[in-house]
């Protein structure tokens, strides 16, 4: 009975931090949801520049740069019928329209389930088809006011993170920003967990590197720089001093 309890608390849990959010927050391994798939798929070729997803003009491939497809789609969480803008790259796209040949989006409610830890660029998703749907139930799905994703994405939207004209990124990125332009609450703190493993030193040349006086004040634009400065201090600190060579001064 404990672990149950345990189970049913972290479910329950799970749920309450969707709540209020735009997107279908998927951010750690294990984690699942039950959705129903709405609407059509809003698809976008990025790149990733100064710290964010930028969708990639012809001038842009023209001077090199190398696009990704970013696919937005509007999905409705099974038990609260809260809509939700999920988004994925190329490969959860192609197992998507497999999985849509084979029993169709509209008639099923899958369960999407993440294998990787955050920030794992092994990470997969899973899509099986958990709760197959009554014509009702179709109709009742299909009937939720959607997301209108293309203004969303061109900052034209009312909603989540839209408002005042600021454009909406993907959910990795902006899941690492507050609204004043400084980095999440939960990403400083990852920051600063990270750094007080280390001696003194290192969180002198990180706050020297970006700037700041504090890691709380660090720029979203500046949270893949930083990660990556953190690991490469980490990597300083482990490892070995060189061993001195001691030199006889009779020989």
């Amino acid at each position: 009975m404990a672990n149950s309890m345990w189970q049913q608390t972290e479910e329950m849990a799970k749920k309450h931090d969707q709540g209020g959010s735009l997107w279908l927050k998927l951010a750690g391994d294990g984690d699942k949801a039950v959705v129903v798939f709405l609407g059509e798929p809003h698809p976008r070729e990025v790149a990733f520049v100064d710290g964010k997803y930028v969708e990639v003009d012809e001038k842009m491939k023209a001077a090199g740069t190398k696009a990704s497809l970013r696919v937005a789609l509007n999905v409705a969480l099974y038990d609260s019928k809260e809509v939700k803008v999920l988004e994925q790259g190329v490969m959860f796209f192609k197992d998507l329209v497999r999985v849509r040949e084979k029993y169709g989006l509209e008639k099923w409610a899958f369960e999407i389930q993440r294998h990787g830890a955050a920030k794992d660029p092994k990470t997969t998703y899973s899509i099986l088809p958990e709760h197959q749907l009554s014509v009702e139930q179709q109709k009742a799905f299909q009937a939720l006011p959607q997301h209108d994703l293309a203004k969303l994405y061109s900052g034209e939207g009312d909603s989540g993170g839209a408002k005042g004209g600021q454009s909406l990124d993907s959910y990795d990125k902006k899941s690492d920003a507050k609204g004043d332009g400084t980095v999440a609450p939960n990403v400083a703190q990852g920051l600063v967990t990270a750094l007080k493993a280390l001696p003194r030193e290192a969180t002198d040349k990180f706050l020297a590197k970006f700037g700041v006086q504090r890691i709380k004040d660090l720029p979203t634009s500046q949270v893949e720089k930083a990660r990556a400065f953190v690991e490469q201090l980490q990597t300083e600190s482990a490892a070995p001093a060189a061993a001195e060579t001691e030199v006889d001064p009779f020989a």
